[in-house]
């Protein structure tokens, strides 16, 4: 995203906070936080909201400058950019509304390879989520507890959880999320 990386630079400085201390509230590498900030990787959504936790804003806060800054043409650019975020683990989540801000529900389609897997996530107390599997196989983790999910069959849980989604089919699985994030 255009701009984010000087966005969270510029926080980062305002709070007085090294790339270190980032680094160690955040749990992303020093390196990673130094190329987000320069602009030359994105980041994941998770690693914007562990970002946004520890400069102590919310994540849509984060965001809201860097496309209010933004030209008509660019605007367009920077949206769509926002509407795709890669998982380290082999799984990608596209939005599936327009303005997430300012909704209260996040849908997401969220696509995982064969033995892809999401990132772990925790979310705020009053989050909840909803996964409904389109096709293919998952395993969802809640905490403790695993669920194996097949086409057809969904889960709703806490998000407050620690949860995550790792594919057990030989080919990509898709899957409805639907989230009800107090601060996305």
């Amino acid at each position: 995203m255009v701009g984010l990386g000087k966005r969270i630079r510029e926080l980062r400085k305002q709070r007085k906070l090294t790339l270190v201390e980032v680094s160690g509230k955040t749990g992303i590498d020093k390196a990673t936080l130094c190329r987000i900030e320069k602009g030359r990787m994105s980041g994941t959504l998770q690693s914007h909201l562990k970002i946004a936790d520890a400069l102590g804003i919310r994540l849509p806060d984060l965001y809201q400058q860097v496309l209010d800054g933004s030209h008509a043409e660019k605007d367009k650019k920077v949206r769509e950019r926002l509407d795709k975020f890669s998982h380290s683990g082999g799984a990608t989540s596209e939005l599936l509304t327009a303005g997430v801000l300012s909704k209260k529900m996040l849908p997401v389609l969220l696509r995982l390879r064969s033995g892809g897997r999401t990132e772990t996530e925790e979310h705020p107390a009053t989050a909840e989520r909803f996964v409904y599997v389109l096709s293919g196989e998952v395993e969802i983790t809640v905490a403790d507890h695993t669920s194996r999910l097949k086409a057809g069959e969904s889960l709703y849980f806490q998000a407050d959880r620690p949860h995550s989604i790792r594919n057990t089919a030989r080919t990509e699985s898709r899957c409805l999320s639907i989230m009800t994030p107090t601060s996305l």
